[in-house]
């Protein structure tokens, strides 16, 4: 039998009257501890039947001792509240008031752009009256609270420019044609100052680091990837390997994927004759420029340039471009001399000069237009100063011209890497002789702190007193160009060793780079004494 039974929530000694707050909820704590107490097993009814009349003994407690503090606390709650809810009344839509904040927000943003719009309007006011000072300030409030505007840099850049505040002039310039390219105004007073540095020759190729960042200050944009540095001033990209001006990119309206070629010109120049002086390349073409050693880009007397029209070839051909040429330079000379020397639809061979003016010097240009898959190619000998047809200089470059050729971007990459390291052998091997004939001369004086300085930590371990006196007596019938004839470069894995041959191809010696610079593994002197 079961002993529990549910418990009446009605007063014994009044079962009609009302209910209360208080006998509602012990009628929820009544009904949870029933429930508990019937899903006992049966053998526990002792135990159910205890804490069901423990539950009632508690009743008259729960209601003299709870009641009071019940009631205090649902009359505080209720007072806490902003205002009385009415049964009427749905709550407050979060959504409302979202849309109130974000009005509030937006009419914020307005007047702040009234506030950066006044002072823009006084500013520019004061540029035209040239108040140099009052522009500043104005136009750095308006930047201030609106440093996304193009516009506001742009005239703010103008404002330094004109109080002879290039630095400052220049760094809002550049924020200007970075925060919009297509800001045409500030683009032209950008390469403005742009190609004022590059008349004065801060951008040709070799230029070092130190030098151009004391010049342009800061970059926007800085990718260190250790050898290779690129630095990011407004929409122009400049390249340095090992702290050296390698190229530049102009970053505008390049494709998301970035430029690639598909082919390309393979040419050779004597490297001891001719050196880069100037690589930039853009959306729409790419140019390589090469003068004479000891001249200058800004300054030469003869010129070579590799040249490619990017996707000119999707719709043009090369001798649509050379009727282009002929047309410009006609349009701009008067006594221009254009000569067709071999042509088909894909690759033309032309000369074109011009006689010295008091407008312009004489000149004269052998090109060649060869036609890609996708691009044009250009190669060009100028010469200034006029000279004769058919001479020996013309014949030369023309030849030279006809040798070069249209290889696919995989066949140039190779090309390119056999010219580099047959450039570096050749550089490796000059360089060479100098420090032989540099190490000759400290074995004479016994200064061997120093001579150990060309090898590795190894061999250095070797190179002694004794042995220094043992070779002194050798080194009189010793020539450096018969000691290095001819250097090779290898690439095992990280590391890269280079082998020097004497004259009869023997191996001389072996050298290994090391963060740059390289050291001798081998004594080369040793052999001498053997």
């Amino acid at each position: 039998m079961n002993m529990c039974k549910p418990v009446c929530i009605c007063d014994e000694m009044n079962p009609k009257r009302n209910i209360g707050l208080d006998e509602i909820v012990l009628f929820a704590v009544n009904t949870v501890v029933t429930l508990f107490c019937t899903s006992l097993p049966r053998q526990y009814n002792h135990e159910r039947a205890f804490m069901m009349h423990s539950l009632i003994a508690k009743r008259r407690q729960f209601r003299t001792r709870v009641r009071p503090l019940l009631f205090f606390c649902l009359a505080l709650m209720f007072a806490s509240l902003p205002r009385a809810l009415r049964a009427d009344e749905p709550p407050a839509d979060s959504t409302q008031q979202k849309q109130e904040q974000k009005s509030t927000e937006e009419q914020d943003g307005e007047d702040q752009a009234k506030q950066a719009g006044a002072h823009f309007k006084i500013g520019t006011d004061a540029i035209k009256l040239k108040q140099w000072d009052n522009a500043i300030s104005e136009l750095e409030q308006a930047v201030k609270i609106s440093p996304e505007n193009s516009a506001y840099h742009h005239a703010l850049g103008i404002a330094y420019m004109g109080s002879k505040q290039a630095n400052a002039g220049w760094y809002h310039f550049r924020q200007a044609v970075r925060l919009d390219p297509a800001n045409v105004v500030a683009t032209v007073d950008f390469m403005k100052t742009w190609k004022l540095l590059d008349a004065q020759g801060l951008f040709n190729v070799g230029n070092p680091l130190k030098k151009v960042v004391q010049t342009l200050g800061k970059p926007d944009q800085a990718v260190d990837r250790g050898a290779r540095l690129r630095l990011v001033y407004g929409f122009m990209s400049l390249n340095f390997i090992n702290e050296r001006l390698f190229s530049i990119l102009d970053m505008r309206n390049l494709p998301p994927k970035g430029l690639s070629t598909t082919d390309g010109m393979a040419f050779t120049l004597a490297e001891k004759e001719w050196v880069v002086a100037y690589r930039i390349l853009a959306a729409n073409q790419g140019n390589t420029e090469y003068v004479r050693r000891g001249e200058t880009i800004q300054s030469w007397t003869e010129l070579f340039s590799s040249q490619r029209f990017i996707d000119a070839a999707r719709n043009k051909t090369a001798a649509d471009v050379m009727k282009g040429i002929q047309q410009r330079l006609e349009s701009r000379f008067s006594n221009v001399a254009f000569k067709v020397l071999d042509e088909s639809d894909k690759d033309v061979l032309f000369t074109w000069s011009i006689e010295q003016t008091d407008e312009h010097a004489a000149q004269q240009e052998v090109v060649r237009l060869v036609q890609g898959e996708h691009d044009i190619h250009r190669l060009a000998y100028t010469r200034k100063g006029a000279f004769e047809e058919e001479t020996d200089t013309q014949a030369f470059w023309i030849k030279k011209l006809k040798q070069a050729k249209l290889l696919s971007a995989k066949e140039l990459r190779a090309y390119h890497e056999k010219q580099q390291r047959i450039i570096q052998e050749t550089e490796l091997r000059d360089v060479s002789r100098q420090i032989l004939a540099k190490q000759i001369e400290l074995i004479r004086k016994k200064e061997i702190e120093d001579l150990k300085l060309f090898f590795t930590e190894d061999a250095r371990k070797r190179i002694t007193q004794e042995l220094l006196e043992k070779v002194i007596p050798f080194l009189d019938k010793l020539s450096p160009e018969e000691m290095v004839d001819h250097v090779t470069i290898e690439s095992e894995g990280q590391s890269v060793k280079a082998t020097i041959f004497d004259k009869q191809a023997e191996p001389f010696t072996i050298l290994i780079q090391i963060k740059g610079r390289w050291f001798a593994e081998t004594i080369w002197f040793e052999a001498l004494v053997k």
